[in-house]
């Protein structure tokens, strides 16, 4: 398995005079091949092309050549909205090849850190109570946003149709969120009605741009 040799730097004590006796420096001339052979070994990048770039492969523990592209994860949430102000849990991942995704025990989901794009897809369906009820706002949260509570970082005000719900951009890590999320819906009633269930679909993509 090659090691980058981050802390194997050779002497140049016995090299860096026209005095010096090179039979001394032998063993800073086999640590410079150690060195280089290590060098190669990690980076396998022969017959480069184009928008490639180096992507580290765990399984040989190496950098190897691949096509430039994003990484991204797809969420899927099947609830109802059933309240004025209902949190929707994330139920499964239809795809994250990347990780770059974890989904916690309270249908929060996690993120590493980086810049994102984030699509909400929504399918509301049927009101399954007549005119009592309608969906009013869809948003993504953080739970612990700029004042230490729940904060709005994406939303789609207004009564919301099947399609696009919102999207924007996410940066998590230092200074930023700190990659926790949660997906909230909210409903309209209708005056003098207190009750009622939209079933929704709503689909996340989730795009890691850097």
């Amino acid at each position: 398995m090659p090691t980058w040799p981050t802390s194997s730097k050779a002497s140049t004590s016995n090299v860096d005079s026209g005095s010096d006796k090179p039979r001394l420096a032998r063993t800073d001339i086999k640590q410079n091949i150690d060195n280089t052979n290590a060098i190669i070994d990690t980076l396998h990048i022969s017959s480069p092309s184009d928008q490639n770039v180096l992507v580290y492969n765990a399984s040989n523990a190496r950098f190897e050549l691949a096509s430039q592209q994003f990484q991204e994860c797809l969420l899927t949430l099947d609830n109802n909205v059933s309240s004025t102000n209902s949190t929707l849990a994330v139920d499964s991942k239809i795809s994250d090849t990347a990780n770059l995704c974890t989904i916690e025990s309270n249908g929060h989901f996690t993120l590493i850190d980086g810049t994102y794009l984030i699509w909400c897809w929504t399918r509301k369906g049927s009101n399954t109570s007549g005119s009592a009820v309608r969906m009013a706002s869809q948003s993504l949260n953080d739970p612990t946003g700029d004042s230490g509570g729940d904060q709005e970082v994406l939303n789609a005000p207004g009564n919301i149709l099947d399609g696009l719900a919102f999207f924007g951009k996410v940066i998590v890590g230092s200074g930023n969120r700190d990659g926790t999320f949660r997906v909230k819906h909210s409903a309209s009633f209708a005056p003098n009605t207190t009750s009622g269930t939209i079933p929704n679909i709503t689909f996340l993509r989730i795009l890691k741009v850097a």
